[in-house]
């Protein structure tokens, strides 16, 4: 395993299992972001500015706040994705059979994306904790950036994602 996911790993599994004040989110706001992955078929996925707002979310199944955020996230594809929101979640997960496992278990209707151990995402995206939610307007920049998951959070995030569907499509 790579040096950096192993130190993401680690980071994670600390990040889920105990609290943390003041966890630091990744300074990517006002930033265009790559993000580019397998789908659960096994085809590369590149999440490109298309004019929806887009919710991505990296995460891994043994992450009690991302088990906690992932019908949350599904919740809020059904009630905005006719407005325009799309919702991807990126597992973290080492292990592909797991992760399979853990969707059959807990089904959602959202894109899953998957990257091996966050080796080819964590460190460009400087994701040091899961869950670490990006909000993206419909021009593919980075507005919100959230670290961890609970009850406020997930208020927050749905009325963020309101108001960047009330803001205007970018110009064609």
């Amino acid at each position: 395993m790579a040096r950096p996911a192993l130190a993401v790993l680690l980071a994670a599994a600390t990040a889920c299992a105990t609290a943390r004040p003041a966890l630091r989110a990744p300074a990517l706001t006002g930033k265009s972001v790559d993000i580019a992955a397998e789908d659960l078929s096994g085809r590369p996925v590149r999440l490109e500015a298309d004019g929806r707002v887009r919710v991505v979310d990296f995460w891994a199944t043994w992450c009690e706040p991302c088990q906690d955020q992932l019908p949350h996230l599904d919740g809020l594809a059904h009630r905005y994705g006719e407005q325009g929101l799309a919702v991807t979640a990126v597992s973290f997960d080492e292990d592909r059979a797991q992760l399979d496992a853990f969707l059959v278990q807990h089904p959602v209707s959202i894109a899953i994306l998957w990257d091996r151990g966050g080796a080819k995402l964590s460190e460009p995206l400087d994701v040091q904790r899961l869950p670490t939610t990006l909000v993206l307007d419909r021009r593919g920049i980075v507005r919100h950036v959230h670290v961890g998951f609970d009850a406020a959070s997930g208020e927050r995030l749905e009325r963020e994602v309101k108001a960047l569907l009330a803001e205007a499509p970018p110009a064609s």
